[in-house]
């Protein structure tokens, strides 16, 4: 099975293929280009390195959401458009539970956690232990102060930080006394084989929707404002 992942819903856009869940072709960028304007041929591009037309692709994996409202509806629109009428199946991955996969390799507490501006963050805790990511809280919109009070009351003396909230999390969790890990700037932001990595997983357990039933996902309980990024 051929999956696409794709991820907008911050500055970086990066799209992915998988064959059977094993790598083909990558793409990824932060560009001052607008994710609209990028996507479309990045995708283009892929499928063309991997000798496939957009026919071939027989499972859609994209970022739902939290994030840039506009980048999430950009990933979600996209999918839509590809498999629509096609019945292919879709699968909306949380964009947090995509970056701590990027970190699965590790061990202990995983924090995902995506810059949403204003000293907040949307983010979400794990546990990776031999390769295997399990979900500790739900995906969140909470203050960076918030967010390590959390973690520590969740008794976390050293967690991997990933995604582009990271260093306003880490700030906030050191001022705790909790120690942070960070990795390699290549998996330190989104990452769209993680996204369909993911998304083929779900697939395998029977958790898939139709392109018509695809929603974005938009976390909402931040107050003092709106805050949207520009991409």
């Amino acid at each position: 099975m051929i999956t696409l992942g794709l991820d907008t819903t911050a500055k970086t856009v990066t799209a992915a293929l998988l064959s059977d869940g094993e790598p083909l072709s990558f793409f990824s960028s932060e560009a001052k280009t607008t994710h609209s304007a990028s996507l479309l041929p990045a995708i283009r591009t892929l499928l063309s390195a991997a000798s496939l037309a957009p026919e071939d692709v027989g499972l859609f994996a994209v970022s739902a959401g939290p994030g840039s409202f506009t980048g999430v509806r950009i990933g979600v629109a996209t999918v839509k458009g590809l498999a629509f009428g096609r019945e292919v199946p879709c699968v909306g991955v949380s964009s947090l539970a995509a970056l701590a996969e990027n970190a699965s390799r590790t061990e202990g507490a995983v924090l995902a956690a995506m810059d949403a501006r204003r000293g907040q963050l949307y983010t979400a805790r794990f546990t990776a232990r031999s390769g295997l990511l399990s979900r500790e809280t739900p995906d969140e919109a909470l203050s960076a102060a918030e967010t390590a009070k959390k973690v520590k009351e969740a008794g976390c003396a050293r967690v991997t930080v990933v995604g582009d909230g990271a260093a306003l999390a880490a700030a906030a969790l050191e001022r705790e006394g909790i120690e942070c890990l960070s990795l390699h700037p290549l998996l330190a932001r989104q990452n769209a084989y993680s996204v369909a990595l993911c998304g083929y997983r779900s697939f395998l357990a029977g958790a898939y929707t139709s392109a018509e039933n695809l929603t974005p996902v938009y976390l909402r309980g931040f107050t003092g404002g709106n805050t949207e990024q520009k991409l």
